[in-house]
C-alpha cells in the first residue's frame, strides 16, 4: 500500500478512536495528550507479532512444520519491513493453509468480543490502561480486519489466496461481519464512556 494512504489508514482506524475515547472522557488533557502519543507508538511494535503469532497458532492446530518467522521488524537493524511466517512446504490451496491463513483474523474477531466485555464490566480509572485495552483489544483487531480486507482488492493480503480455496463469498461474508461487529462494539463503547471516569462511576 501507498506510505500516504497507509498513515491515513492509521490515523482513521488507530489514533481516531483514541482521540475520540478521551476527548469525551473527564481524564486530565495532559493524561489524554500523553497516552494518545504513545498508544499508537505501543500497536505499532506489537500490531505484527500479535498478528503472525496467530498465523504460528494456525501451524500448531494444522501440525504444519514452520520454516522460518519474524515478529518484528528488524527496527535495530534499519529495518522496518513485515514481519512473517514461512512454512516448510509453502502455502497451498488447501484446508490446512486457510487455516492458517484466516486464524488471525478469527482471533480478531473474539478479541474484539472479550474487549467489549471486560471494558463494559470492568470499570478501569488509570487513563492509560484504559486506552491500552481499548487499543489492544478492540482497535489493533479491527484495524488488522481493516486493512487486509483492503490489501485484498491491492493483491495482498492473506484474504487472496484465502478466497481461492473457500470461495471469495465465505471469506468476504466473515470480514464483513467481523468489521461491522468491531465498527459496532467500538461505537458502544465510545458512546458509554463519555465523560469517564466521573460520570459512568457516579451512576
Amino acid at each position: 500500500m501507498n506510505p500516504f494512504l497507509r498513515i491515513i489508514e492509521i490515523l482513521i482506524l488507530v489514533v481516531l478512536p483514541l482521540l475520540v475515547l478521551y476527548l469525551r472522557s473527564s481524564w486530565p488533557q495532559k493524561e489524554i495528550y500523553v497516552n494518545v502519543i504513545i498508544l499508537p507508538l505501543i500497536w505499532y511494535v506489537f500490531y505484527a507479532p500479535l498478528h503472525e503469532l496467530g498465523h504460528i497458532l494456525g501451524c500448531f492446530i494444522v501440525g504444519l512444520e514452520i520454516k522460518d518467522y519474524q515478529l518484528f521488524a528488524h527496527f535495530w537493524e534499519g529495518s522496518f519491513g513485515f514481519a512473517f511466517v514461512d512454512i516448510k512446504d509453502g502455502y497451498g490451496e488447501n484446508m490446512n493453509s486457510f487455516v492458517i491463513l484466516i486464524l488471525p483474523y478469527v482471533l480478531d474477531l473474539i478479541l474484539i468480543v472479550i474487549g467489549y466485555y471486560l471494558l463494559s464490566r470492568y470499570k478501569i480509572k488509570n487513563a492509560f490502561l484504559f486506552g491500552l485495552a481499548f487499543m489492544l483489544f478492540n482497535i489493533r483487531s479491527l484495524y488488522d480486519l481493516a486493512d487486509n480486507f483492503i490489501g485484498y482488492f491491492l493483491n495482498h493480503s492473506d484474504f487472496v489466496l484465502a478466497s481461492r480455496i473457500s470461495g471469495s463469498l465465505v471469506v468476504f461474508t466473515f470480514v464483513v461481519i467481523s468489521i461491522i461487529i468491531g465498527i459496532t462494539l467500538i461505537l458502544l463503547l465510545l458512546k458509554k464512556y463519555k465523560q469517564y471516569p466521573k460520570l459512568v462511576l457516579e451512576e
